[in-house]
């Protein structure tokens, strides 16, 4: 049988005491005994999840926001939808925000490329140009007249 609500409050409550203590510089031997985990080893154990179920929580209302303002940006869209088809330039202004908006959102817009291959070629001829202005050009290799 599982452990009753408000055991696993009592869990929570001492794994976010366990978290404190540690970051405020407390060692695991003294968590065990102020928080009453049999050891060291179960309260670093408990420290672990307590970070874990943060960074969890944490990612999830990133979601939950970034899913409110996509929805915000097609209610917004749908409202101006009407108007921006008819010709309306404010109205596709408005419009046209909103994709660009959930674009960014989303992560919908294609990333930008970049050649590093030619970019490193450019540097190349720039570095040849800058260091000889001319000396050691190939008319001087065949013995070519100035």
């Amino acid at each position: 049988m599982g452990a009753s609500p408000r055991q696993r409050m009592s869990a929570v409550e001492r794994r976010i005491q366990a978290l404190q203590l540690h970051l405020a510089g407390v060692d695991y031997r003294t968590i065990a005994k102020q928080v009453g985990y049999a050891d060291a080893s179960a309260a670093r154990t408990a420290i672990e999840r307590a970070i874990n179920e943060s960074i969890t929580r944490g990612q999830e209302d990133i979601d939950t926001i970034r899913l409110r303002e996509v929805m915000r940006y097609n209610r917004l869209q749908a409202a101006h939808w009407g108007k921006a088809i008819k010709g309306d330039t404010k109205a596709s202004d408005v419009v046209l925000k909103c994709m660009q908006g959930r674009e960014r959102l989303q992560g919908l817009a294609a990333p930008k490329r970049v050649n590093i291959e030619a970019e490193k070629l450019g540097d190349e001829i720039l570095a040849i140009l800058a260091d000889g202005d001319g000396a050691g050009s190939d008319d001087d290799e065949h013995g070519a007249a100035p």
